[in-house]
């Protein structure tokens, strides 16, 4: 496929691009992303160089090359600079900053979602997750709350601050979701439900789109995805991976780390990881987030719940409040290495500190030994047991 991008083009320019690969093959297609157009093309390789050469002479042209991946707007080919979605005035995904969006799997009350969220919020995370629409493997499982649950969204938002992402599971709940949250997610079930990201990279309001890898999609077909809901005129996607299908019993999924900076490498668009669905334990958490980090990550997306041992979904995989502040404060610090800044936590981590700890800028706690079946430490010691348990309480 041939590409051509042209910027903020005259009626004129257009038409003379147009015509210049009418000339000598098909337009495919044609995508208005903000200011720029890009035209698609099926040229004979035999006459691209000509192609490229008449034009890259029009002002307008920014971009004129072959791209020969199956995807091809979000091709790192398409553009010369990152891309950086922007949220609201006060945050953008894609630049510096290292960017944290965290709260509960589920919402399940006001009460629970309010205290989720300013805790969140006072330790740093930018964005306040929440479900309110729920995918489960199980029809007697918890649902969501549904519009009930996009109010209390709306009410949290209100009251920290912080911009809300939520699941989008049907075009159906479309309207619903694209008014009252700020980032719509797509959930893994649905990253190759191309009619879902068709209606998606369709809405007049652009809202930026959390995109998740399915738990056996390619790296490729998750950047196919993202040509889906940019193919509708929507730039704003932001990527995520949640790791995929493992025959590992020590974590949820796997998250191969060398897919990150492969990541990179194929496509503009920003991307964050989530892990939480990667370990499925909570104790693996602060790990995978700075190997996330140190691998070139621009953000996290983290479970965190006030009371995990009652949580309706993902309880166990989900950090309390206090060691969500810890490992914040740590990030901090990595971020300083790293070159990616953090927002400073406005409080200090609740959880006491221990320099002797040879893990303690990337765990919560040191290695405690071997997992049994179940996820659960075998040799864990009475006083972390009982630390937990004032955490939760």
């Amino acid at each position: 496929m041939f590409l051509t991008k042209l910027s903020q083009p005259s009626a004129d320019e257009r038409a003379k691009a147009e015509s210049i690969l009418q000339s000598v093959g098909d337009i495919a297609g044609s995508v208005q992303l903000g200011s720029e157009v890009l035209l698609l093309a099926k040229l004979d390789k035999g006459e691209v160089e000509s192609v490229k050469s008449h034009l890259l002479s029009l002002n307008a042209t920014s971009v004129a090359t072959m791209i020969s991946t199956p995807y091809v707007l979000s091709s790192r080919a398409a553009s010369t600079d990152r891309t950086v979605v922007r949220i609201n005035n006060d945050l953008v995904v894609g630049e510096r900053e290292f960017v944290v969006m965290a709260g509960p799997c589920a919402v399940e009350s006001p009460d629970q979602l309010d205290r989720t969220a300013r805790a969140v919020r006072d330790a740093g995370a930018r964005v306040l997750r929440g479900g309110a629409f729920k995918p489960r493997t199980s029809p007697f499982s918890s649902q969501g709350l549904g519009h009930e649950g996009l109010k209390m969204l709306a009410q949290a938002r209100a009251a920290t601050g912080l911009p809300i992402v939520s699941e989008l599971l049907d075009s159906r709940e479309l309207r619903a979701i694209d008014e009252h949250v700020d980032i719509i997610q797509i959930g893994m079930r649905n990253c190759l439900n191309y009619s879902l990201l068709k209606d998606v990279g369709s809405l007049l309001s652009r809202r930026p789109v959390l995109l998740k890898r399915g738990i056996g999609s390619t790296i490729d077909e998750l950047l196919c995805a993202a040509d889906y809901i940019m193919a509708g005129g929507n730039p704003n996607v932001i990527l995520c991976l949640r790791g995929n299908v493992s025959f590992s019993s020590t974590s949820r999924s796997a998250l191969n780390i060398a897919d990150l900076p492969a990541l990179r490498a194929k496509t503009h668009l920003p991307f964050v990881v989530d892990p939480s669905h990667v370990a499925g334990n909570w104790e693996l958490v602060p790990a995978i987030s700075a190997a996330a980090m140190a691998a070139g990550a621009d953000g996290l997306l983290v479970e965190v719940h006030p009371n995990p041992t009652d949580a309706l979904s993902d309880g166990k995989q989900s950090l309390i409040p206090a060691r969500f502040e810890k490992l914040m404060e740590q990030l901090c610090q990595m971020g300083q290495v790293v070159g990616r800044p953090l927002r400073r936590p406005t409080v200090s981590p609740s959880d006491e500190k221990n320099p002797n700890e040879p893990y303690s800028n990337l765990c919560l706690e040191p290695p405690m030994g071997p997992l049994d079946d179940a996820g659960d430490h075998l040799n864990r010691s009475s006083s972390v047991a009982a630390r937990q348990r004032r955490c939760c309480a």
